[in-house]
C-alpha cells in the first residue's frame, strides 16, 4: 500500500549527502612510517650534514677570532715592552744628567740633598761614588 502511492524523488547531485564524512581520508600509520622512513633518513642525513657544516664554520670563525685576539695581545705586549724600555732609558738619561751635573756652585744648605740624591743614583746603577 505504501509503495504505490509514493512518487519517485529526483535527487539533485549538487546537494551534499549529509551522511558522508567531508574530512579528507587519513593514511594509516604503517603507510606513513614506511613512506617517510627512507625519505626521512635521507632528509635527516642532509640536515645533519648542513648542521655539521654550520658548526664547523662557526668553529673556524671562533678559532680565527682567538688567533686575532692572540695577535693583538702579542702586539700590545710588544708595545708595552717598548714603552717600558723607553721609560727606563729616559730615567737612565735623567739620572746620568743629574749625577754628572757639577754641584760646586750649589748653595751650601742644598748640598746634603744633592749629594744624597747622587748617592741614591750611584747605588741604583752600581756606579762608584766617592762623596
Amino acid at each position: 500500500m505504501f509503495g504505490t502511492k509514493r512518487k519517485p524523488v529526483d535527487v539533485d547531485p549538487s546537494i551534499p549527502d549529509m551522511n558522508e564524512d567531508p574530512s579528507p581520508q587519513r593514511t594509516q600509520r604503517r603507510d606513513k612510517r614506511q613512506a617517510t622512513s627512507s625519505e626521512g633518513s635521507a632528509e635527516l642525513a642532509a640536515q645533519f650534514k648542513e648542521y655539521t657544516a654550520m658548526k664547523e664554520a662557526k668553529h673556524a670563525m671562533e678559532l680565527e677570532a682567538i688567533e686575532l685576539r692572540k695577535k693583538r695581545e702579542s702586539e700590545a705586549r710588544e708595545l708595552i715592552t717598548e714603552q717600558r724600555e723607553m721609560m727606563r732609558n729616559y730615567a737612565y738619561d735623567r739620572d746620568m744628567k743629574t749625577f754628572l751635573k757639577p754641584h760646586d756652585d750649589a748653595p751650601p744648605e742644598m748640598l746634603p740633598f744633592i749629594l744624597a740624591r747622587k748617592r741614591d743614583i750611584a747605588n741604583k746603577y752600581g756606579w762608584p761614588c766617592n762623596f
